[in-house]
């Protein structure tokens, strides 16, 4: 009986929405204890962070409180964030784009996403430092930074549960909603971003910093999930 009930387990199917997938299950799991916590153990810092996204008062109050990417919450918050994002990726992909990670497990496919948005994630970081070092801007790196956060966070916050109605009651129109709702947050995260670079400093090399440090990376991974 547990060999078998190992089997159903392990069993992998690849339309992660179509299809029974334990492995998805687990990782809504683990995403649901990682959101609890978050909202339980840093309510207040939670609020603020959902706040912040259209709100400049709510914003300044981050940044007077302290950088909020060294705060406690932001270890967990980080890790619900890539993983949510990973998860979505892969239910995409392997609904739209089966050929791209057709030859993993799918386990080691939310394994391997994972790592490379982490990888991207610190990438970025680094190339914010770099650009505050070159053109004195570090003020406006920490404020970047802190937004892009915010924007990140949310994000993920309203992925989750679009996931999970994807998954389990076969929404997949929820695509479109997850698209047109990373559009806006995109937009209103561009907006904010150009402000806070709009004093001081050359446009033109913030302009070169953001189309290849921001963009030029994801244009990247997408064109290697088509062509593989």
């Amino acid at each position: 009986m547990f060999s078998r009930h190992w089997l159903s387990v392990s069993n992998f199917q690849w339309d992660a929405v179509s299809r029974p997938n334990n492995w998805l299950s687990l990782v809504f799991g683990v995403l649901l204890l990682l959101l609890t916590i978050m909202v339980v153990v840093h309510r207040r810092r939670m609020l603020l962070l959902v706040r912040a996204l259209f709100s400049q008062r709510h914003f300044s109050l981050i940044q007077r409180e302290g950088n909020i990417i060294e705060d406690r919450v932001s270890v967990v918050a980080l890790l619900f964030d890539l993983l949510t994002i990973t998860t979505g990726i892969v239910m995409f992909v392997t609904t739209y784009i089966p050929r791209a990670l057709a030859r993993l497990p799918f386990i080691a496919s939310i394994g391997a996403v994972f790592v490379t948005l982490l990888a991207f994630y610190l990438l970025k970081l680094s190339a914010n430092e770099l650009y505050s070092v070159l053109f004195g801007r570090k003020k406006e790196r920490i404020a970047m930074n802190q937004y892009k956060f915010i924007t990140i966070t949310d994000f993920a916050i309203l992925l989750y549960p679009m996931l999970v109605a994807i998954h389990y009651a076969h929404l997949r129109f929820l695509f479109y909603v997850v698209a047109a709702l990373l559009g806006v947050l995109i937009f209103v995260w561009l907006y904010r971003v150009m402000k806070i670079n709009s004093s001081g400093g050359s446009r033109f090399h913030f302009f070169l910093y953001f189309c290849t440090l921001e963009f030029l990376p994801w244009l990247v991974m997408l064109k290697v999930l088509l062509i593989i």
